[in-house]
């Protein structure tokens, strides 16, 4: 039993104590902040041309910005702690990112670009309804412009033979590569792929390519590809085969680079964003598809190849 002091002084104690918690709950159950953060994976040149174009399309000068490992635990502690300061909205950009944010931000308003196929994260749940996804979110999805390749290639190149190696091992090589399948033969375009599972086959296989009779080989947009573009483009600085490159940070020694505008999506994103900013609710904006190109030329290797095929050389 408690003495007659013991129970004043429990008294005393709970009344000091019950404001403080009171004051902790309304504090962590407050309104959101007006903050906006960029939440993105994984970095890489492309990712910041995105962010900027986010910026410029907002006007509020820098925002923060969270880029965070595509795999590890890394980003999912990242992610904790930026949800935590529960900011007024999330730009997420990356396929990685959305995977995180997706399953566990039901609250805050987000916008997503960078993104492929919005459909396997939880964002979205069927191509047919782009007005049926996730609350919270809306956003942008942009496949690889692996026809835009294909068109402006044979624009220039006329129609060929194109060779692709891929990684089996990669599924964004292998849905390129079944893409490449399908969209080359409606542009007069004989498709021949080779696969390579590591850097000791990617030689082997581009040469497979060529012995085939590929005269131009397609570079797609695959993290995998970036294993072999230096060999690959040194081939087309060497006048030994045809390159179309559709990788974004792999150009030098291509004939044609065909790859997304990173910037412009990035200024999509960010009017996007401001529409919610304004007052849209997410739920009302159907996920977009939209997919600007960047096109470049090289107009000397051009010249080079316009007497295809050169005296001397297979």
């Amino acid at each position: 039993m408690l003495s007659s002091r013991e129970r004043q002084t429990k008294k005393r104690t709970l009344l000091w104590i019950v404001p403080w918690v009171v004051l902790l709950l309304a504090a962590s159950c407050g309104p959101p902040s007006a903050q906006i953060i960029v939440f993105c994976s994984p970095d890489s040149p492309r990712m910041r041309q995105a962010i900027a174009g986010v910026e410029a399309a907002l006007g509020r000068g820098k925002l923060e910005v969270v880029c965070v490992p595509e795999l590890g635990r890394q980003g999912e502690e990242e992610l904790r702690r930026v949800r935590e300061r529960r900011p007024g909205m999330l730009v997420v950009l990356g396929t990685p990112a959305l995977l995180k944010v997706a399953p566990v931000e039901k609250r805050a308003p987000v916008v997503f670009a960078l993104v492929a196929n919005p459909y396997f994260t939880g964002a979205a749940y069927d191509p047919k309804h782009p007005e049926d996804h996730q609350e919270n979110i809306t956003g942008i999805f942009s496949p690889p412009p692996v026809n835009a390749a294909l068109k402006q290639g044979t624009a220039l190149l006329g129609p060929r033979a194109w060779g692709l190696l891929y990684d089996p091992n990669d599924g964004v090589a292998v849905e390129l590569k079944d893409r490449f399948l399908k969209e080359a033969p409606k542009h007069g375009i004989t498709p021949v792929i080779a696969a390579a599972g590591d850097g000791a086959a990617d030689r082997r296989g581009l040469e497979r390519l060529r012995e085939q009779g590929a005269r131009v080989i397609y570079l797609p947009p695959a993290a995998s590809a970036g294993r072999y573009a230096p060999l690959l483009l040194e081939w087309g600085k060497q006048w030994k085969v045809m390159v179309v490159s559709g990788h974004p940070e792999w150009r030098q020694g291509a004939i044609l680079w065909v790859a997304l505008d990173y910037r412009k999506l990035g200024e999509e994103a960010g009017v996007l964003a401001r529409r919610v900013l304004n007052g849209e609710a997410p739920v009302k904006i159907p996920i977009a598809e939209q997919a600007p190109i960047e096109v470049q030329v090289d107009e000397g290797l051009l010249r080079k190849w316009s007497g295809y095929p050169p005296a001397g050389r297979k």
